[in-house]
């Protein structure tokens, strides 16, 4: 009896584990397409590049820009799912002038609208 109530708790665990993330990418998506849909557009370089990693399939991009009316840059963190070929395709590299869409509003939660599906 303990034997089936730990790995019906584990398995419990690890759907739950599973749902909560499905949600949480599709939040991000959402998010993402309304940014790139309604917000603003300016230049940004891209700082650095993260590629997936163990259990993590998206691709990280960091990069500076600056917003309208804003004096210093601000960094953002775009989050890509990507296949790796599409990772070879799409990306830019570090240190490239990438175009940026923020809402006035959230400006540190800009996207770079090429990569937003």
């Amino acid at each position: 009896m303990t034997n089936e109530l730990v790995i019906f708790v584990s398995v419990a665990c690890v759907v739950l584990w599973l749902a909560i993330r499905q949600g949480i990418v599709v939040a991000r998506e959402k998010r993402q397409m309304e940014i790139s849909h309604r917000g603003e557009s300016c230049q940004g370089r891209v700082v650095a590049i993260q590629r997936p990693f163990m259990l993590d399939a998206c691709v990280r991009l960091y990069f500076d820009f600056v917003p309208d009316g804003k004096t210093k840059p601000l960094r953002a963190c775009h989050i890509a799912r990507c296949s790796p070929d599409q990772i070879r395709r799409a990306l830019p590299v570090a240190g490239s002038t990438v175009t940026v869409r923020y809402l006035r509003e959230r400006p540190w939660q800009a996207v770079i609208p090429r990569l937003v599906a």
